[in-house]
Formats: structure tokens, sequence, C-alpha cells
């Protein structure tokens, strides 16, 4: 079977005969293997390529002892010749992506010695798992490297070396690799055994931009992204700083103080609304028939957070034998609420709710909270 893809990297239409047509595993599939593909396979880490065998969608392309099956819907005769075509922009983004894990690879290989220990190409994200720890300065130091390589416009070549050339030739592999090996050389960045097509020269890559960096099994892991990828994701990070900056009538470049204030004056906001809380609820109680009136407390309030309302229930608790219950909310929206009590057990109480009352809840016996759609008067007739 002739590999296309190997022959020319940029080739996305060819023609190719039938030599195998048999049904897949799984699902009304087919498996069709051609004389001659342009179709690259799941391998090496990196997705199938996608596009159409005499128009129908090929929906995975996979590699078994050397055969190359495309899956389609229908079946296609043995013998005959079709038509091929990959999607064009899915390919050379993957190139992009690849080569420019490659400068990456090369670079924190020949700089910190780290080896590339795992790698995942999809249309959604690349991640380069490495076996050591790397520090924001030093991976923004390996992307303007990789950057820097870019604009020298280095040419990615392409070797197939004798076992005897192997043996003395130093290159990066993740694992044993039988039969010929294809080697991926950028001139005094990376050279590297690779399955994958690639760019012609480093420019093709267009940019590198390392979107993320955390530590993963003992080393990191860094997500990239390159090319067409790193300007969308630059425009859409740029829309969100347009948008954070006239909401918050801040410059570009001072939103991030901008935001700092803003969650300072929040949480002082958020304590004001504490203490008014508290007070409204202090004032609450006040109104509640004394202790020696009543068994149980039971307070209605408009919405609350939760642990203003856990703390009022503490409060009754301490001075009502029976049960003390807040229910925060409305008639419209519903209550959310918090039953406590030192004498009873709140579980049976939230057995009964759930049965009388369709309320959702749970806890334990001195405590319970959950919601309730029930009116207030027929909460009320319950107590």
């Amino acid at each position: 079977m002739r590999k296309l893809y190997y022959e020319d990297i940029h080739r996305t239409d060819f023609k190719a005969a039938v030599t195998s047509c048999e049904p897949a595993e799984t699902g009304d599939l087919y498996r069709v293997v051609l004389d001659a593909t342009a179709f690259f396979p799941e391998e090496g880490g990196q997705s199938a390529d996608i596009g159409t065998l005499d128009g129908q969608d090929v929906l995975d392309v996979q590699i078994e002892n050397e055969l190359i099956y495309h899956t389609v819907k229908e079946a296609i005769a043995v013998g005959k010749t079709v038509e091929g075509h990959v999607d064009r922009a899915q390919r050379f983004d993957f190139m992009q992506q690849h080569s420019g894990e490659h400068v990456v690879s090369g670079l924190v290989h020949a700089r910190f010695g780290y080896n590339n220990v795992g790698f995942h190409l999809s249309t959604n994200e690349v991640t380069l798992d490495f076996d050591g720890e790397l520090t924001l300065d030093q991976f923004r130091e390996i992307e303007l490297r990789a950057n820097e390589i870019i604009y020298q416009n280095l040419p990615v070549e392409i070797s197939y070396p004798s076992k005897e050339d192997l043996e003395s030739l130093s290159y990066r592999s993740k694992i044993e690799i039988e039969g010929q090996v294809r080697i991926v050389t950028i001139p005094e960045v990376d050279v590297c055994a690779c399955c994958a097509p690639h760019v012609n020269t480093t420019g093709e890559i267009g940019m590198i931009k390392i979107t993320n960096c955390q530590s993963h099994r003992g080393g990191v892991r860094l997500n990239i992204l390159c090319g067409a990828r790193a300007l969308a994701d630059y425009n859409k990070k740029q829309d969100s700083v347009s948008a954070i900056s006239v909401a918050l009538s801040a410059k570009q470049d001072l939103i991030a103080d901008a935001v700092l204030k803003l969650k300072e004056d929040m949480l002082r906001q958020q304590e004001r609304i504490n203490n008014l809380q508290a007070n409204y609820l202090e004032l609450c109680i006040s109104t509640l028939p004394a202790p020696s009136e009543s068994e149980h407390a039971l307070l209605f309030v408009d919405k609350m957070d939760t642990i203003a309302i856990r703390n009022t229930v503490n409060t009754l608790v301490e001075r009502y034998n029976g049960y003390s219950a807040v229910f925060s909310g409305s008639e419209t929206d519903g209550y959310q609420f918090i039953v406590g009590s030192k004498t009873k057990d709140c579980k049976e109480l939230a057995q009964i709710f759930r049965t009388e009352l369709g309320a959702k809840c749970g806890g334990n016996t001195p405590m319970i909270q959950g919601s309730v759609t029930a009116a207030a008067e027929r909460i009320r007739e319950f107590f």
C-alpha cells in the first residue's frame, strides 16, 4: 500500500483501487482498504485525517499490520477505482500543531534534558507531557525561543536512515520502533522519530503559544496552540478582554487591577449584607412567641444566605425545646429550609416532610436541610 501522505504532504486529492471491503465489528459500517491513500491514520498520538471516499464521509482511519483501513457507512466494490479527498484545512492544521510540538519538545530536551513522554493531538487540543517540572519563566523562555525558530523559517527534513546510520544517530523517540525508522529533523533544534506529516519549513507553523502548564505525574503537561489555532485563541481572548474593559470602564492593560478592586468591593458588600441579614434575622426572632408559649420556632424570610439561616437555627435551638425552622424564599419560587432540634429526631421529620410536603431534604438527627415548594400556610399547618 502506497502512503501518499509521505510522498507529498500537501496532496489531499487522489484516486485509488479498492483492494478489500469488510464489515466493521460494530455498527452498520465497512472498513475499506485501498492500494494507495493520502489519509493519515490515527497514529503516534495524532488523530486521523477526515474527508471522503467517493462522496462518503470517512468516519475513521486506522493502521493495522501496515494496512490502512478507512471506515465508511456503505460498502464499496473490490476493484473499483475511487476518488479520495482529505480535508485540506484539518491536514494543514495538524501539520502545524505536530511540527510545533517537535520544536517545543526539542527545545525542552536540549535546554532541560526532559523527555517527551506523552503527546496527544486532536481537533480540540494539543498536550505534551514531560518527565520534569518547568517554572513559568522557563516555559516562557521556551515559548520565546520556539517563535524565534519560526521566524528563521528552518527546513523540516524527512529522512529514512539505514540501520547502521541509525545506530550512530542521536534522536528522540518515545517507543521502540520495528522496521524502517522515519526521522524528522529541524536543524539545531530537534531530531525525532515520527510517522506524521509535517510542514516543509518552520515558518509554516505560523506561531506557537503555550496556553497552560501544570504538574502531571511527577512532571509537567503543556497545552500548546500553533498557527491558526493560536490566532483564533488570541481573538477569542481579545474579545473577552474588550468586553471586560467596557464593562469595568477600564483600559485593557489595567483590567486585572480593575477586577481585583471589584472583587474587594464585592467582599466588602457581602460582609455588609451578612451583617444586615444577621440584624434582620435577630429582629425576626424577636417577633416569635416566647419559648414558654410555643414548643416550636418557625420563621419565613426572603431569600437569605445559607450561613445566615444556619446561624439563626443554631440560635433558636438553644431557646426552643421542639423544632426550630427557617424557611427562606417565596411562595412563587419555593423555599430553602433548615430545621434543627436538641430534643427531637430531625431525620424522622425529614421523612414526613418528603411524604406529606413533597420536600427534597436530608441530614442527620440534630439538623436537616432541603427545599420545598409547598405554600407557607400548608407548612404552618404541618407544624
